[in-house]
């Protein structure tokens, strides 16, 4: 136990010395994140008497609203490993069995402050929890329940450092995305049941029903499993060491795109698919598509405005897309004959590529249930989508880059910039919903010329950060 303590105490220094370093606080934007997170903190707290007010009456569904965002919210301190002095694989020189290299990994979550205010605002839910039917119950389930989001977070930060079991990892979620779907249609028809056995169901079952040693008993054998799970995924990471070749996603390996730039968009489409924001993705197309094929009547303001949040998950690869690069990559590009501009153009081909992918899984479902006019101005709008924000994108990347991760979050850059990249990146989308929505006979027409506009609003962009790119290459080489 001491030999845990000593390597924490060393992981504590380690954070707070990087934590006070000059820069660190500017480059994070730590008062803006202290800003927008005090604001959702606050927004969090004002639901609190509600939830409590549900619980009397013997209602959970916004007590399980709360949790779910609980559930997610613990995925970002565990996922900050960046931050870490030494990770679990370099502790492997010590005399440390793999039992203390989890507990120092599990402890080392806890060095951030970010995890303190996590913690605090996920006991906060006892407050609401004191007006149910069995407060110790719930109260008991809910420490339980967060328990299970830390060993879940765990053993998916455990299964990225793994290529073959990324790939169970990505499986995983298609098929509990297509589940939940058709359990949450399965819940607006009226049919019970389909959400009984959820982590969340169980936590907020212990509070309100009689009966409530099941499901807290239920709860406490999932939350064991996932503690048992993440130990076996860390050793495993702990042994795995594969080659480059073998880390490589297979089916992007075979694929060969002509042209002169063939070569750089494999690559550059590769590094995109290595970033978690991106996989916030998966779900919400999965769970539109369950929309599609198992709703009566589906919505074609639904279908406009899932793609505009399809891209909400694309910020940071639009707005840095030189931030998977390392110094050297970024130095090869200079042995090439290649303009700055045919080097963004590649990435924007990239991300074009990517997120074409994600809508032709869209568009055929979209065909079958709203007709080809519907189908044909949502991809109209998926591509002034993609030029608004590679446009905005290029810029951005070549003025303020900051390194990012592969198999993280992304983390850094200006929130105001994100902010506004994100207001200018959906404007399309948005103006296109409302001009539909008047449902006026030119509404079709006005959206020509709007194309023509971002058409030639990306061509401005591209050249004019592609010279830039070439001015600022050191700059951009030393924030990578």
């Amino acid at each position: 136990m001491d030999r845990i303590a000593a390597v924490l105490r060393f992981q504590w220094r380690a954070y707070w010395r990087r934590f006070q370093r000059a820069g660190n606080l500017t480059t994070n934007n730590a008062g803006v994140w202290i800003l927008f997170g005090g604001m959702g903190v606050f927004k969090y707290l004002q639901q609190l008497p509600g939830v409590g007010a549900q619980l009397a009456r013997g209602e959970t569904t916004r007590h399980q609203t709360l949790l779910v965002g609980v559930f997610l919210v613990w995925m970002l301190p565990v996922m900050g490993e960046s931050w870490r002095s030494i990770s679990s694989r370099g502790l492997l020189h010590t005399p440390l069995t793999s039992r203390e290299l989890f507990f120092i990994r599990l402890g080392s979550i806890f060095v951030s402050p970010a995890s303190w205010i996590i913690a605090a605002c996920s006991l906060a839910l006892v407050y609401p929890l004191a007006r149910a039917a069995h407060p110790l119950t719930g109260v008991i389930a809910l420490l339980v329940f967060i328990l299970f989001s830390l060993a879940v977070g765990l053993t998916i930060a455990h299964v990225l450092g793994n290529a073959h079991m990324r790939k169970l990892l990505i499986g995983l979620i298609v098929a509990l995305s297509v589940v939940v779907g058709v359990a949450w249609l399965a819940k607006e028809k009226g049919i019970t049941g389909s959400f009984a056995w959820w982590p969340t169901t169980l936590a907020a079952r212990a509070a309100v029903e009689s009966n409530a040693l099941v499901p807290l008993t239920a709860l406490a054998v999932i939350t064991v499993a996932a503690f048992a799970l993440a130990s076996w995924t860390f050793t495993r990471s702990l042994q795995f060491a594969g080659s480059r070749r073998s880390q490589r996603f297979t089916l992007l390996g075979r694929l060969e795109f002509p042209g002169r730039l063939g070569g750089l968009v494999k690559k550059d489409l590769r590094y995109f698919t290595r970033l978690l924001d991106l996989y916030f993705a998966l779900p919400v197309v999965i769970l539109f598509v369950n929309y599609l094929v198992w709703t009566s009547d589906p919505s074609p303001a639904i279908f406009r405005v899932v793609l505009v949040v399809l891209f909400l998950t694309c910020l940071s690869t639009a707005g840095n897309v030189f931030g998977l690069d390392n110094p050297l990559g970024l130095d090869r590009y200079s042995l090439f004959p290649l303009s700055g501009r045919d080097i963004l153009v590649s990435k924007n081909l990239a991300f074009v590529l990517l997120f074409g992918i994600l809508g032709a899984a869209i568009f055929p479902f979209a065909l079958w249930r709203f007709g080809v006019r519907v189908t044909a101005l949502g991809v109209i709008e998926l591509i002034l989508l993609m030029l608004a924000y590679v446009s905005w994108g290029n810029w951005m990347s070549v003025r303020d880059p900051y390194k990012m991760q592969f198999y993280r979050f992304s983390a850094g850059g200006s929130i105001a910039d994100a902010l506004m990249g994100l207001l200018f990146g959906s404007l399309p989308g948005v103006i296109v919903i409302y001009l539909l929505h008047q449902e006026n006979s030119r509404a079709s027409w006005l959206i020509a010329p709007l194309t023509a506009s971002y058409l030639v609003l990306y061509y401005l962009s591209v050249a004019r950060s592609g010279r830039r790119f070439e001015q600022r290459r050191e700059h951009i080489r030393n924030a990578l």
